[in-house]
């Protein structure tokens, strides 16, 4: 009988520890992506989390960068701010004259390969084109603006915005960055609402996403803030994310960020029930990625919306030895920020496609030539992703 007894409670031990340890929502595992990701999913993108319609912001890295951009000058009625890591000027390849001068202007491909990055070296054939000008820019959005393309840029003049380029980028040049810099303050944003994040002397960073600590699982080395390698998430000592959402929303912010895992939820939505016929080779996936802080269920209000875009080869759902799966949507700094400050993230997602093999977001024009207006496929897609997740009935598609 005492060995019965003494099993009985060998056997209650256990049960009781495989209750403790059973991973339940909030749990650091109960929002895994699998890997491969998929490339489609049955679940719908929620329209009912009450989210604040005057706090939406965007930011990205790189090629995210430079649609993040595109889409703040595109939708300002709607966008308050955004932070860029790594990013250029709007319509940036379409400013760059062909250094073989009479020759017709450089096309596109090209100037964004060798003059608004240097992803291809900086020569076109052996001589070096200008670097792009704000004042090119800025006729191109007041062209825009013109044609009702976009929307009124004096929407931009309360808005916040917040710059980086790592001192040791070897893609996007520093005369890029200064031409981005310039062609918003050329739109009014200026003061403190400009914000120009200097590099740490002491690690100055190369082209990545800067986080303090890379803490998540990923296929790679942790990367140092000096390297330019896949993930494309490097350790910096410093969360760009934080910087760039402290000064996208400037009041209350919280400095102790919680464990993002246990806090809220990352998920999964179907992506491509927001394209149609014409959005066929628009260069996006299936599916795309939102995190929702606990405290942003079930509509209690007085939560904000970021939109947040991975850099080149930052998809979730590629393929490869190179694949970064999670690493950027997961792990780059966003969601225990978001987690401590009522803010929801939403990662939309490029993929591969013909004329974009390195699933970059468009800003030279690979899926036409409205690639920088309301009207791009891209740019359709994601605020259609916005207007569902505040609620707002998206437009008929014509």
């Amino acid at each position: 009988m005492r060995n019965l007894d003494r099993l009985v409670r060998a056997c209650a031990s256990l049960a009781l520890m495989a209750v403790l340890l059973r991973p339940v929502p909030g749990s650091a595992d109960h929002d895994r992506i699998p890997d491969p990701a998929p490339r489609t999913t049955a679940a719908r993108l929620p329209a009912d989390l009450g989210l604040d319609r005057n706090a939406v912001t965007v930011s990205g890295l790189s090629s995210g960068g430079f649609f993040a951009h595109q889409f703040h000058l595109a939708h300002s009625t709607l966008v308050t701010g955004a932070g860029i890591v790594a990013g250029g000027p709007y319509g940036c390849v379409e400013t760059i004259a062909n250094p073989h001068w009479p020759h017709p202007p450089l096309d596109w491909f090209s100037a964004a390969l060798v003059a608004c990055t240097h992803y291809s070296g900086d020569r076109f054939w052996g001589l070096r084109p200008a670097p792009p000008r704000a004042e090119d820019s800025l006729a191109h959005v007041l062209e825009a603006r013109r044609r009702g393309a976009i929307d009124d840029p004096a929407n931009l003049a309360d808005d916040r915005v917040w710059l980086f380029r790592g001192e040791k980028d070897e893609v996007v040049p520093g005369a890029v960055a200064e031409a981005l810099k310039a062609l918003y303050e050329a739109l009014d944003v200026r003061g403190a609402r400009l914000r120009v994040e200097p590099n740490d002397p002491r690690r100055p960073a190369n082209h990545g996403m800067p986080v303090a600590r890379f803490a998540g699982d990923s296929r790679f080395p942790k990367r140092d803030c000096s390297e330019h390698r896949p993930p494309f998430v490097i350790e910096c000592g410093r969360d760009a994310a934080e910087l760039l959402l402290r000064h996208l929303y400037p009041e209350g912010f919280h400095d102790a960020p919680a464990d993002p895992h246990a806090a809220g939820t990352l998920a999964a939505f179907d992506q491509a029930e927001f394209l149609d016929g014409r959005d066929a080779a628009a260069g996006l996936s299936g599916v795309g990625y939102l995190y929702v802080p606990t405290a942003c269920r079930g509509g209690g209000g007085a939560c904000r919306l970021h939109v947040a875009f991975h850099g080149c080869r930052q998809n979730v759902d590629a393929r490869g030895a190179d694949r970064a799966h999670d690493d950027f949507v997961r792990d780059a700094g966003y969601n225990r920020w978001a987690a401590a400050n009522r803010i929801v993230v939403l990662y939309p997602q490029a993929t591969v496609s013909g004329p974009n093999p390195n699933r970059c977001w468009d800003f030279w024009g690979y899926t036409g030539p409205d690639y920088r207006t309301r009207h791009g496929p891209q740019m359709r897609t994601v605020k259609n992703l916005v207007d569902r997740l505040l609620g707002i009935p998206n437009q008929p598609k014509p």
